[in-house]
């Protein structure tokens, strides 16, 4: 399917700018809610109640709005390939990933995502590479590594937990110039919701071979999975989504940097940790490089 033709607004529209930042906070204080979630329930049971919670939620949503929830027989290629990259893969190499290292540097590579969804991007949709956007997609890599040498630490002695999590990335980077290239003519809550049910099919299968008997769970690990199965599973895979189809991949991209740098702060916040200069010094690199892809005109 050839892809969509390349915009041609001179400006980003201030719905656009809403939802980027309403997603860019959303996802960073998912990062701290993830780790208190974690500390009680299992990565499989966790990532299983969020995208049911997803697909029946969107499904619901699509429902009441009157939308038509059967997948066209031309894009069912297209929305397998992009559940396995943006759900299944994404998901299932993050957790392994951070079993292996440290969860605050694996959401640190994690957002290394931007660089393979605009060489993806590049690739499949002849987005062109401006000067600007190359700088801006540097000085996010800046604060990216800023935040991994804040941690003050080395990776360790085995680069498995690095390497899965740089994996998830580029998965979850290729699946995101992807969803633009096929260009679904589904509405976009019908789209994720397929994903996510097509995505958590493989994380149910071992839910139910290794986590049915799952122990208790206290109030706020309980409420962290609520968060994820209202917020982040069903508005914020939604509100990604559509800023991609508004934006140049680029754009989106690079847009969401600024999460791991508002998940650095909102851990200090949570945790009281005191932020470092590594910390200002990313928040004020991010935030150069939003301006820059923000700003431009095509």
């Amino acid at each position: 399917m050839a892809a969509s033709p390349p915009e041609r607004a001179t400006s980003i529209s201030l719905y656009a700018l809403f939802l980027l930042g309403f997603l860019s906070i959303f996802w960073g204080l998912n990062w701290p809610v993830m780790k208190i979630g974690l500390s009680e329930v299992s990565p499989w049971v966790f990532r299983a109640c969020a995208s049911v919670s997803g697909a029946i939620g969107l499904f619901a949503i699509a429902k009441f709005s009157g939308h038509r929830l059967g997948v066209p027989r031309g894009e069912r290629l297209g929305i397998v390939l992009c559940a396995i990259l943006n759900l299944a893969l994404w998901n299932i190499l993050v957790l392994y990933g951070i079993d292996l290292m440290n969860s605050g540097r694996a959401a640190i590579l994690a957002y290394t995502m931007p660089l393979w969804a605009t060489l993806t991007g590049a690739f499949l949709l002849r987005e062109g590479l401006s000067g600007r956007r190359l700088l801006a997609l540097a000085l996010g890599m800046c604060a990216m590594g800023l935040l991994f040498f804040a941690e003050g630490q080395a990776l360790g002695h085995s680069l498995a937990g690095p390497l899965l999590v740089i994996g998830a990335a580029m998965s979850w980077g290729a699946g995101t110039a992807l969803v633009k290239y096929y260009n679904f003519t589904m509405p976009l809550t019908v789209t994720i919701a397929w994903q996510h049910v097509i995505g958590v099919t493989p994380i149910l299968v071992v839910v139910l071979f290794r986590d049915l008997d799952h122990p208790a769970v206290s109030f706020w690990p309980a409420m962290m999975v609520v968060y994820n199965m209202a917020i982040t599973s069903i508005f914020c895979y939604w509100a990604y989504f559509k800023i991609v189809q508004m934006l140049p991949v680029v754009v989106s991209t690079v847009g969401v940097l600024a999460v791991p740098v508002l998940g650095v702060f909102f851990d200090a916040l949570i945790f009281r940790h005191l932020p470092t200069a590594f910390d200002y010094a990313a928040l004020i690199t991010v935030v150069a490089a939003v301006y820059l892809v923000l700003t431009a005109r095509r």
